[in-house]
């Protein structure tokens, strides 16, 4: 098997598992698909639609039923526990008070994998490709440490690398939300979230986004579920978990590790402002309003 196809085959396996093969069968007319790449915010929106009381699941991590509950696969126990929400969440049968319909269900494969379904809506989260991309390496090799990320020597030779789909993580970003922009049509109900937005201005932001999708929710529960999503208070929760209490603090390994826009003021090079400015990443990011050709 050439190194290529062994990229190729390993990215699809992370997007697209068994696990997430059985749990897209029983999605239908009541699931919001919320699709991102990695790094871009997924957990903070996630975390502050449990703490609404809305139904958030994630098929990566638990078995999905028809019903609209959801239970724990074991094998992802110790991620799982390292999630904020955790508390509200035990990724059993949906909790007692909470809603169960709609089910909004988490997504990092591009729209053909899912328009099949007769689904409710789909949920578009972007940040900054410069920062999701970033944020999402950071993770691949600091906290899952994945064999094939950690080939790449320096972030610049990650972004040229074969990602899920056989091309460069450039161009996985360019064609993910490419994908989804032009797929919109084909769900009865979308929305558009920027990670900035959820940072900067997260109550309009979220109650544009939940109106868009037809929800109905009292607007003075945002601040508070926003608040108890900071990402003090996620890294807080984090730094509870068992493997952080002997490590050393640079050591440690974190799923919630900076959670900063515009953070890639602080590391671009010449060389990785070429790469990001020009070719099919910089239409792309235009699409949803980041002017990657500028410093």
């Amino acid at each position: 098997m050439t190194e290529k196809i062994h990229y190729l085959l390993h990215g699809i396996q992370d997007r697209y598992s068994a696990l997430y093969q059985d749990n897209i069968a029983e999605l239908g007319t009541r699931d919001i698909v919320i699709a991102s790449i990695g790094g871009s915010g997924q957990s903070l929106l996630g975390n502050i639609l449990l703490e609404l009381g809305l139904n958030y699941a994630d098929p990566y991590i638990d078995a999905l039923s028809a019903d609209g509950t959801s239970r724990p696969v074991p094998a992802y126990a110790d991620y799982r526990s390292r999630l904020a929400a955790t508390d509200r969440y035990g990724g059993a049968d949906t909790a007692e008070g909470t809603a169960r319909w709609p089910r909004y269900v988490k997504t990092h494969l591009t729209p053909d994998f899912l328009v099949h379904r007769p689904l409710l809506g789909a949920w578009i989260l972007v940040r900054d490709p410069r920062d999701a991309l970033y944020s999402w390496h950071k993770f691949r090799t600091d906290f899952a440490k994945d064999p094939l990320d950690l080939k790449a020597r320096t972030f610049a030779e990650w972004l040229e690398q074969p990602g899920p789909t056989g091309v460069s993580r450039l161009d996985d970003w360019a064609s993910f939300y490419d994908a989804w922009a032009a797929a919109r049509e084909s769900f009865p109900r979308t929305t558009v979230t920027t990670f900035e937005d959820l940072k900067s201005d997260p109550v309009p932001a979220l109650e544009k986004s939940l109106s868009d999708l037809g929800i109905d929710i009292d607007v003075t529960d945002l601040a508070p579920a926003v608040e108890r999503s900071s990402f003090d208070s996620m890294r807080a929760h984090e730094e509870k978990h068992p493997d952080n209490d002997a490590r050393d603090p640079m050591t440690k390994t974190r799923i919630m590790r900076s959670g900063t826009p515009n953070e890639w003021q602080s590391w671009m090079t010449p060389g990785l402002h070429r790469k990001f400015s020009t070719g099919h990443i910089a239409a792309a990011a235009r699409r949803f309003g980041y002017r990657t050709e500028r410093t």
